[in-house]
């Protein structure tokens, strides 16, 4: 699987957690705080580590944000 082909899948995970949290009441923002806040708190420590050095790879977010624009301009 390629990178883009994963990101894809977690965007798509997300979207659809955020979007039946807000179809239950939840504002988007705060559907968002709640998905990051229950990732952090549900992953070992270290892996938290190593995803914090990944979200400050300048890289990997370009990588990250040309996958998004392709997404979005796939619709």
């Amino acid at each position: 699987m390629s990178l883009e082909q994963g990101l894809n899948i977690i965007d798509e995970a997300l979207m659809l957690a955020v979007d039946s949290l807000a179809s239950k009441g939840m504002p988007e923002n705060e559907a968002h705080i709640a998905l990051l806040v229950r990732l952090w708190s549900s992953v070992p420590e270290e892996v938290a580590e190593v995803a914090t050095m990944l979200r400050d790879d300048p890289e990997l977010m370009s990588a990250m944000s040309k996958g998004a624009v392709d997404q979005s301009t796939a619709l």
